[in-house]
């Protein structure tokens, strides 16, 4: 199924196209609401310093957060304070009041001194208890302007603890950056339609993907490769937690997802939205798997089975860059593309003519069979079998060395320019190594073309894995 493309209207800047060949990233200007006033001194120079370095960017700082700009018709980011460490915000406070579609929140804190504790578990807990998806936790006097140290934190996982004195100006330029590589993201994650598919109920039931999954969930839980749920209760009360889920829509701050390519379905299987990804569901009928048939350029099409007796609940917000993957694989093993630019050149000329691509494609035969996503690094210097592993990086010239939000265009591309550093990705033939892309402040994504036990079994027992580096 091809539709004809029609003019598109971004939620933010208007008409969009794919990113051209030689695409480096750099930030995007975004309209900013301040949903309050400062409480303290010190609050009020890190907003003027952070303010001072959007408008640079060509950011737009609006009254109310429906104000129509040259930027979008709502803003994108929504600045709020937090009075103390301890201290519970409503996500109506600010979230609440944005106007949809909402964008992102940061909440700025200040202490006189950090917790003399895990600074993972320091940053989760002020996300949680501040209602936001980036926060800035300033160390310092609260009436002077002087900045002793800031730790960084976003719902990905990733936090930083950034050193102010003399290096204030670096460190502000450093905090503008990151703020808006999270509020001027491209959300990928829309459900643009369901395919007029030919599958039927009992040829999805019998499909393996799911048999494969669930086995590996579990295995992959059992090693601690990811955790099956986030407990989020520990970092502030129970009715924080509640609301904070509801309306930010996060079943757990950063837990890891899968996908499996069915080649005679034609169809990705992948993880729903969520928690409980160790308990995946070996049965069709539990939904824990989304069928997925084609992209747009900013969203998904299910593959609804004819005959489905269940209602799907929303896959993974990585499932656009999942897709891409296995398309990307998909092209470069017929040869029609060999590097990061010739796939950008080639999703160009297909969305300038289409608005939707099959993710892997008539004709082809896949590359990648099976991804998997969770928030750990291997540690290369114990990979058993060096000739079965390959690790790669993200491409330095093209991206900053920072975290991307999940489910955002930047991420998808990010990490695409880290598999296409493998000439085993980009030439044609089987994939017959595990290549596992380093995501730094997030974690690591491992794709395979091989039988998903071979992949579940490499990263458990072909390697030591570690804590994510924090950037």
């Amino acid at each position: 199924m091809l539709r004809r493309r029609e003019a598109q209207e971004s939620e933010t800047t208007g008409p969009t196209a794919p990113v051209s060949a030689g695409y480096v990233w750099s930030p995007k200007p975004v309209n900013v609401w301040v949903s309050m006033n400062p409480s303290n001194n010190l609050q009020l120079h890190v907003l003027q310093q952070l303010s001072r370095r959007l408008k640079d960017q060509g950011s737009l700082f609006v009254p109310v957060p429906s104000v129509p700009t040259r930027l979008g018709l709502v803003a994108q980011l929504g600045i709020g304070f937090g009075s103390n460490l301890r201290e519970e915000i409503n996500p109506s406070v600010v979230y609440g009041r944005m106007a949809k579609p909402r964008g992102s929140t940061l909440t700025i804190t200040t202490a006189e001194g950090l917790p003399q504790s895990d600074l993972f578990d320091v940053a989760r807990g002020q996300l949680l208890r501040k209602a936001c998806h980036i926060g800035i936790l300033v160390q310092g006097d609260p009436e002077s302007t002087h900045v002793d140290r800031v730790l960084w934190a976003s719902m990905a996982g990733n936090h930083r603890l950034l050193e102010g004195g003399e290096n204030e100006e670096k460190l502000f330029d450093n905090l503008a950056l990151r703020v808006l590589a999270h509020a001027g993201a491209e959300k990928v994650g829309r459900h643009e339609g369901d395919d007029d598919t030919e599958i039927t109920w009992e040829q999805w039931n019998r499909s393996p993907i799911h048999r494969d999954i669930s086995r590996a969930a579990r295995a992959l839980g059992r090693a601690g490769l990811f955790e099956d749920e986030v407990d989020l209760d520990q970092y502030g009360s129970a009715e924080q937690t509640h609301t904070v889920l509801r309306f930010l829509k996060r079943a757990a701050l950063g837990e890891g997802m899968r996908s499996q390519i069915d080649p005679k379905l034609r169809v990705m299987g992948v993880t729903t939205t969520g928690g409980g990804k160790a308990r995946v569901s070996r049965l069709a009928r539990e939904g824990h798997l989304v069928p997925i048939s084609q992209l747009t350029w900013k969203g998904y099409i299910r593959a609804i089975p004819k005959g489905c007796p269940i209602t799907f609940t929303a896959p993974s917000v990585e499932t656009h860059e999942n897709g891409m993957v296995y398309l990307a694989g998909a092209l470069a093993n017929a040869g029609l593309v060999n590097g990061f630019d010739d796939f950008l050149r080639f999703l160009t000329d297909h969305f300038a003519q289409h608005d939707v691509i099959d993710i892997l494609p008539s004709g082809l035969t896949p590359k990648t069979t099976c991804i998997d996503h969770f928030h750990r690094h291997p540690n290369a210097k114990s990979v058993k079998d060096s000739s079965k592993v390959e690790i790669v990086h993200p491409d330095r010239n093209r991206f900053p060395e920072i975290d991307f939000p999940c489910g955002v265009r930047e991420a998808e591309l990010y990490l695409l320019s880290a598999l296409f550093q493998s000439k085993a990705f980009r030439e044609p033939g089987p994939l017959e190594k595990v290549i596992i892309a380093i995501l730094p402040g997030h974690g690591s994504v491992a794709v395979y073309g091989g039988p998903r036990e071979q992949l579940t079994s490499m990263l458990i027992n072909g390697m030591k894995m570690a804590q994510v580096a924090w950037v």
